[in-house]
């Protein structure tokens, strides 16, 4: 860790002369520095562009409307099309549990957790007439309740119930692609929480495997060919330069993974230092960046330095679990 500190100083440095606006000074302080946000810190966020657009759209029950699936006959058009991409666009910002809108959301989330609400989108029927979906609802909740709150007590069962069925999946050291599938189909887990997406938020940052379950389990992702479900089609180990149209697809998949404490392991199998490089590149080369793919953490996020600036702060936030 010291040593990819010390490869990353150049980076910090330079990020450190020109972070100017509210979200981008707010995240450098809290994830690159590792210094607890102020108060005043906490105000200038809320009162910068990006919080608002969040806070402005939440409804009064703490949600974004439906959860999962946008309701295209909505009469009230939104910028956040679910609660999902909402809290997405919060966790990308690093808004923790304890933001209003946050606190606000997880009580809502909770009650989809232990029943007493379910989410307001339809049904998806598929072939057991909706059976799996709604097995899954309250699983993918947890799963995003996870990415703020992993020692939330009412998700805990359910992690633990699709742990069960993983730890039998790679009982052999390598996961059984028949084994989990006979307990998807009789209901013992819900199929999205295995190495999908959803499996990975709901298992991250919570300890609940040893390590060598960890390490089999980030391998069989981190090679998949097929990628990660939701979120890429290409394994996280396969390399992608800036230059490449589904860079950031790629990259998205190393920020899910980067929850895992064994990620670093992975990464320093020549992804550190690629990205390393790319961001190098990044700081001395004129390089296009499509802000329509890139997030958005300056408030000019059209402008091309502050679209620079962005995506190495993003890739730097990977950079420093290593």
């Amino acid at each position: 860790m010291n040593n990819t500190i010390k490869e990353l100083q150049p980076i910090i440095d330079y990020l450190a002369s020109v972070v100017a606006d509210p979200f981008p000074r707010y995240i450098f302080k809290k994830e690159i520095l590792l210094e607890m946000p102020t108060v005043a810190d906490i105000e200038v966020i809320h009162a910068s562009k990006w919080y608002k657009q969040l806070a402005d759209e939440q409804w009064d029950d703490g949600s974004w409307g439906r959860f999962h699936s946008q309701d295209s006959k909505a009469t009230k058009k939104q910028k956040f099309v679910t609660t999902e991409n909402a809290l997405g666009r919060a966790r990308q910002l690093s808004l923790t549990k304890d933001d209003p809108v946050i606190e606000k959301c997880i009580k809502k989330m909770e009650r989809y957790v232990s029943g007493e609400e379910t989410w307001t989108d339809n049904i998806e029927m598929h072939k057991d007439k909706g059976k799996g979906h709604l097995f899954c609802r309250p699983y993918m909740t947890a799963a995003v309740i996870n990415t703020f709150d992993s020692n939330n007590p009412l998700i805990k069962p359910l992690r633990d119930n699709a742990l069960e069925s993983i730890v039998k999946a790679f009982a052999t050291g390598f996961f059984d692609e028949n084994v989990w599938a006979e307990d998807v189909r009789e209901y013992r887990v819900p199929s999205i929480a295995g190495t999908g997406m959803y499996g990975i938020m709901l298992l991250q940052n919570s300890n609940c495997m040893d390590d060598t379950l960890q390490r089999q389990y980030i391998d069989y992702i981190w090679n998949g060919k097929s990628g990660i479900y939701y979120v890429s089609s290409m394994p996280p180990a396969d390399k992608r330069h800036l230059e490449d149209k589904r860079f950031f697809e790629w990259f998205s998949s190393l920020e899910l993974l980067s929850g895992f404490s064994l990620f670093p392991e992975f990464m320093k199998d020549g992804i550190l230092l690629h990205l390393i490089n790319e961001v190098g590149r990044l700081m001395t080369e004129e390089i296009s960046i499509s802000p329509s793919y890139n997030v958005r953490y300056c408030e000019s996020w059209r402008d091309k330095s502050a679209c620079k600036k962005d995506m190495i702060l993003r890739i730097l936030r990977v950079l420093v679990k290593c």
